[in-house]
């Protein structure tokens, strides 16, 4: 209020007497204003009824000096800064700028109507009534005043005046949207009020609010042309309605998209996608944005597909994708497998068609794809190239390095790819960005290489209790070190650590628990597995079909293959649906002993009677079991039926293979007939090999 114009924009650290900034001007109005009202002295001319004061009459006005009056407690404020009391802190919080526009700025410079209870001012102007934001509605009312500006409500928060309850808020919040309110607000207004709304627990009042607006704006359109509502609603973005309500435009429909995104509403999300495409060309058209939000949304979900259908609509519709874009389609591709990592890497032409030099959201993404489809050397290419643009950008810095999530995706890739020593390596290197995240992943990647003491040492560094914030443990970081026992067989160490963390408050959780008994099971110790399992239930732990998987499994590793059964049976009773991780330990039993007959009427059974599609594991587990048999034809043809069902192969197929052969040329004492199946097999290897994409 009453600031320089010329000095509006430059930084300031302090609300400065002269030029303070637009962001601190909320803040500033709301703090004097109520400290103000104790002595008696009103915002709008800052003078004491015991005193007087010299200069300007509004707050901050050039050349004002300090109040005169000793008992005012606006007196003794050195010049160049407003602080209220000098005997108490206060912390000026800067508010976004589009929280303050050239609307509330005047309004907030025409105060005058006195509110007697707490000494503030109510604006009459009624134009910025019409325009408050959703908060002056029914979030922050400083002392039942009338509704407020977006930016003095916020301050009166930072500022410690009182606020409404959460039930208070929900009321006013939902008679905001029954009363149709939200239908006087402009655009801009409108959607930074849904955007505040879409965060709240009311967040699906955005929805009524919307259909709301495209009903009236329909209505109207429709009612008073003699049309239909479709055609009404083209006539008003066509703007032959004017003074009538409008239809949502393209940024408030976005927003409302973005919003059941969020919440995993993707009902909603495909109807006001439909919605703008109905529109036509427009104000509520598709943009590049709402394209993007929507793959995003559908992309949270796993339905890729959807995603990528999006996307191609978006190409013949001549709307050119921006990095958000591809980053986000990418993300969503590398969740779907080795598909949808191929789709997502097929990309980058678009990209260079484009022009569009990748940035560090989509170079993360590309690395992530790279690791699923196990292109360790394209992964290592991308991290250089970031690395060199980096350096280039500092002017040959060689301490400089990329964002921490690039390398977060590339540790992460490197163990997916069979490479975890390179992940270690590169951890270590000089001028590492060490954060929760890049930490955690180095655990990961140690336990892989088989080196628990320096994941061990890692992980005390990120519990000490004097640790850097930066990199401080979390609950995948438990997980992940109790994963690292677990790959080294150290059981009795990822029980003692799970001592140790179901003592803390909020760390009892059933991933710990799961992984434990993992961990034990994988070691033979299956009594051990099934204490943990007991316990659970003691405890009150929640257990799920990933934990009664667990136990089986365990009890298939020590050939336990009754005790398995009656489980299975127990799971079952219980209503937890089976997945191929149990039917893999039931498995598991029989093929240690070579009873490949039985390990093929589990992968029928699990197809006929539960629906569960056989995977990779549970093929391997076939092979597996024909080569304990020594019936070595028997695994080749297992194989070769896998591959004809479309099953991909994996590390682990590959290991049978080479073992299958070896044994099989062995077995036959025949040279011939032992040359023959060593061809084969080596053939089937190298099929695998090019089918992985990863040897």
């Amino acid at each position: 209020v009453g600031c320089d114009r010329r000095a509006r924009h430059r930084p300031h650290t302090r609300v400065r007497d002269r030029g303070c900034s637009r962001r601190e001007r909320g803040v500033r109005v709301m703090s004097l204003a109520a400290r103000a009202a104790s002595c008696g002295a009103t915002p709008s001319t800052s003078r004491c009824r015991g005193g007087t004061s010299r200069g300007h009459g509004s707050l901050g006005g050039h050349g004002r000096s300090p109040s005169t009056c000793g008992s005012c407690v606006l007196g003794g404020i050195k010049s160049g800064y407003r602080r209220v009391d000098q005997s108490v802190p206060v912390s000026w919080r800067a508010l976004p700028h589009a929280s303050t526009t050239r609307v509330s700025a005047k309004a907030n410079a025409r105060l005058s109507d006195s509110c007697a209870e707490c000494g503030m001012s109510r604006r009459l102007d009624g134009v910025f009534s019409q325009r408050a934001s959703l908060s002056s509605a029914f979030s922050f009312r400083p002392h039942n005043c009338a509704a407020t500006a977006t930016h003095v409500t916020r301050a009166a928060a930072s500022t410690g005046v009182e606020t409404a309850s959460a039930d208070a808020a929900d009321a006013a919040a939902a008679a905001a949207v029954a009363s149709g309110y939200f239908q006087s607000l402009k655009s801009r207004e409108l959607n930074e009020a849904l955007q505040l709304l879409g965060k709240g627990p009311n967040w699906r009042l955005v929805f009524d609010v919307f259909d709301q607006l495209v009903e009236l704006g329909g209505a109207e359109a429709g009612g008073k042309n003699g049309t239909s509502s479709l055609e009404g609603a083209n006539a008003v973005l066509r703007g032959t309605n004017s003074g009538r309500p409008k239809l949502p435009n393209a940024h408030v429909a976005t927003t409302v998209l973005s919003a059941a995104g969020r919440r995993g509403d993707l009902q909603t999300v495909r109807r006001v996608f439909a919605w703008m495409q109905k529109q036509g060309p427009g104000r509520s058209a598709p943009t590049a944005y709402t394209y993007t939000a929507y793959i995003q949304a559908v992309g949270g979900s796993g339905d890729w597909r959807d995603a990528f259908a999006v996307y191609r609509q978006m190409r013949q519709n001549k709307i050119t994708p921006t990095s958000h874009t591809y980053s986000a389609l990418i993300n969503v591709g590398a969740k779907g497998g080795r598909v949808g990592a191929s789709a997502a890497a097929a990309l980058v032409e678009d990209m260079k068609q484009d022009r569009l030099v990748p940035d560090v959201p989509v170079a993360s993404a590309l690395i992530c794809a790279y690791g699923v489809l196990g292109q360790f050397q394209n992964a290592e290419r991308m991290l250089y190239a970031a690395e060199s643009a980096v350096k280039q950008q500092r002017k040959g810095d060689a301490s400089a390095k990329p964002d921490a999530r690039l390398y977060t995706e590339f540790l992460i890739a490197s163990c997916r790819c069979g490479r975890p020593e390179v992940a270690a390596a590169v951890f270590e290197t000089e001028n590492f960005p060490k954060t929760t995240y890049t930490c955690t992943a180095a655990i990961k990647a140690y336990g892989e290489c088989d080196e628990w003491r320096k994941g061990e040492a890692l992980y005390e560094q990120m519990t000490n209790g004097n640790s850097n914030k930066a990199i401080r443990a979390t609950k995948i970081t438990h997980t992940a070190m109790l994963s690292a026992y677990e790959k080294c067989g150290e059981w009795r160490r990822a029980k003692s650590l799970l001592a140790k963390l179901s003592a803390q408050p909020g760390q009892n959780l059933e991933t710990h628990w799961n992984v434990t008994m993992s961990a034990c099971g994988k070691a033979g110790e299956w009594v051990e597995c099934e204490k943990l399992f007991n316990e659970m239930k003691k405890l009150g732990v929640p257990r799920s079909s990933v934990t009664f998987s667990v136990l089986i499994s365990a009890y298939g590793t020590a050939n336990e293959f009754d005790k398995a059964n009656i489980r299975f049976k127990e799971m079952c009773d219980l209503g937890f649906t089976p997945d191929d991780y149990t039917f893999v330990g039931l498995m598991s039993a029989p093929a240690s002993s070579g009873d490949l007959q039985t390990c093929l009427e589990i992968k029928k059974f699990m197809w006929t009677k539960h629906g569960v599609r056989p995977t990779v594991h549970v093929w391997n587990e076939c092979i597996r079991a024909a080569d304990a048999s020594h019936n070595y034809e028997q695994a080749v043809s297992v194989y070769q039926n896998m591959i004809a069902v479309n099953i991909e192969p994996n590390y682990a197929t590959r290991e049978l293979l080479e073992k299958v052969g070896k044994n099989g040329v062995e077995y036959y004492e025949d040279k011939q007939a032992a040359a023959n199946f060593g061809t084969l097999v080596a053939s089937l290897v190298g099929v695998a090999g090019m089918m992985a994409g990863r040897w």
